[in-house]
C-alpha cells in the first residue's frame, strides 16, 4: 500500500519536475553555454572560450555593472531594512488609527512598476517636478538638484524608488515578527528593569533574527535584479552610470545583438548572486535565535 501511494505521489509530480527542468534548468545551462560563444541570437555560433569574459573584464562591462549592482543592493538591504524595522516598531505601539497608518504604508506596493516609475520620473523632473516646485517656493529653484541627471545622484534616486515600492512589504514582514514574539520573555525582561534600547537590541532585534533574515534576502533579489526602475528613469544614464547587472545583460542582448556576451554576463551573475545568498543564509543560520 505504500509503494502504490509513493507512485501515485511521484506521478503527480512528475509534471511539476518536468516544467521546472525545461522552464529553469536548461535555460540555466543553455546560459552557461551559449556564454562560451559568439552567438548573435539568430543563426550559426562560434565557440570563443573565455573571450566573452574577458572582454567583458577588459572593457570594463563587468566591473562597472557589478559596482552599480553592489551599490544598489547595498542601500536596499541597508536602508530599506532599517528604515523598515523602524517604522514596524513604530506600528507595534499602541497608537491611534494604527490600522489606517498600515495601510498607508502597504499602498506603495499594490502600485504596478509603471505607475511607481511615472510617478517618480515627476518627482524627479528638473525645471517642473514636485522636487523643482518644493525648492521654487523656497525662493531656491536655482538650488533645485536633478537628481537623475547626475552621475553622483542617479544610482540611488532609482534605488530609493524601489525601496519606496518595497519598504510596506518589508514592514509588514517586521511586523508580524513583531507580533509573533514570546510576550512573556518582553515581561520578563521589564521585569529585571532593562531599558527600551536594551529591550529592543539585546532581545527583540536579536529574537528576529530570522525575520531579518527573510527581509535581508528580499533586499538582495530586489538588488540583484534591479532592472525596471534602471530601464524606465535612466535607461542606464548618466554614461554608464546606473547600468546595473540585469540592465546591462539587456542592453547587450537586445540593443547590441551581442546574445553570447550577454549570457555570459548572465552567467557570471547568476553564480554571483547564488554565491552571496548561500553566505547570507548561513551567517543567518549560524546566528539564529529560538524563540
Amino acid at each position: 500500500m505504500k509503494n502504490k501511494t509513493n507512485r501515485i505521489l511521484y506521478f503527480l509530480l512528475f509534471p511539476a519536475l518536468v516544467l521546472y527542468v525545461v522552464f529553469w534548468v536548461l535555460p540555466v545551462i543553455m546560459s552557461f553555454f551559449y556564454g562560451f560563444t559568439d552567438w548573435s541570437g539568430v543563426g550559426d555560433y562560434h565557440f570563443v572560450g573565455l573571450q566573452n569574459f574577458q572582454y567583458l573584464l577588459g572593457d570594463g562591462t563587468l566591473v562597472n555593472a557589478l559596482k552599480n549592482t553592489g551599490v544598489y543592493t547595498l542601500f536596499t538591504v541597508v536602508f530599506g531594512n532599517i528604515l523598515a524595522l523602524t517604522i514596524a516598531f513604530i506600528l507595534n505601539m499602541k497608537l491611534r488609527l494604527k490600522g489606517a497608518f498600515r495601510t498607508v504604508f502597504y499602498i506603495p506596493a499594490l502600485f504596478s512598476t509603471v505607475v511607481v516609475a511615472f510617478i517618480w520620473s515627476y518627482v524627479y523632473a528638473p525645471y517642473y517636478g514636485m522636487i523643482y516646485n518644493i525648492f521654487d517656493l523656497l525662493g531656491a529653484a536655482e538650488s533645485a538638484p536633478n537628481l537623475l541627471g547626475s552621475t553622483k545622484t542617479a544610482l540611488i534616486a532609482c534605488a530609493f524608488v524601489e525601496q519606496w515600492k518595497t519598504s510596506g512589504t518589508m514592514t509588514l514582514i517586521y511586523l508580524a515578527g513583531l507580533q509573533n514574539l514570546p510576550g512573556e520573555v518582553i515581561e520578563s525582561c521589564r521585569i529585571d528593569g532593562c531599558r527600551w534600547h536594551q529591550e529592543m537590541f539585546r532581545v527583540k532585534i536579536p529574537m528576529l533574527a530570522n525575520t531579518i533574515a527573510v527581509n535581508v534576502m528580499l533586499g538582495l533579489i530586489n538588488g540583484f535584479k534591479s532592472f525596471d526602475y534602471v530601464f524606465t528613469l535612466t535607461g542606464g544614464g548618466p554614461g554608464s552610470s546606473t547600468s546595473t547587472l540585469m540592465y546591462s545583460v539587456y542592453k547587450l542582448a537586445f540593443v547590441e545583438y551581442r546574445y553570447g556576451m550577454a549570457e555570459a554576463l548572465a552567467a557570471a551573475a547568476f553564480v554571483l548572486i547564488l554565491s552571496v545568498s548561500c553566505v547570507v543564509l548561513f551567517f543567518f543560520k549560524k546566528r539564529e535565535v529560538e524563540a
